[in-house]
């Protein structure tokens, strides 16, 4: 086989290697878009049921309040508060009660359905 065939040969196979490799790079990046859109969602979620309790009002703050670069001490004071009603529940506790703070949750969303 002479020269020509082979670097032919090996351009064709280069070619398919890159493809492959395209390809993969979309799956990639198609995953990782996936990953990135479920955890924004949850964080909207988990926002929104803390909108629904008084610790936005309890730590003054507004909607439309922007936490991190306006009021930072707003956002410390909420996590502060967080991490101290977190602090307070032992892992037996909560593993008790998940279902009686379920079903305050499940009534409470009921009677202030919109």
């Amino acid at each position: 086989m002479n020269t020509q065939k082979k670097l032919a040969k090996t351009e064709v196979k280069l070619n398919r290697l890159r493809a492959q490799k395209a390809a993969l790079s979309f799956r990639v990046k198609h995953q990782q878009n996936s990953e990135r859109k479920a955890r924004t969602r949850t964080l909207i979620q988990m926002g929104g049921l803390l909108e629904i309790t008084p610790l936005p009002s309890i730590c003054n703050i507004n909607l439309g309040d922007d936490l991190q670069l306006d009021h930072p001490e707003k956002s410390a004071t909420l996590l502060g508060l967080l991490l101290h009603i977190s602090d307070q529940i032992s892992e037996t506790t909560l593993t008790n009660d998940l279902e009686k703070f379920r079903k305050i949750g499940v009534n409470y969303l009921k009677k202030n359905a919109a």
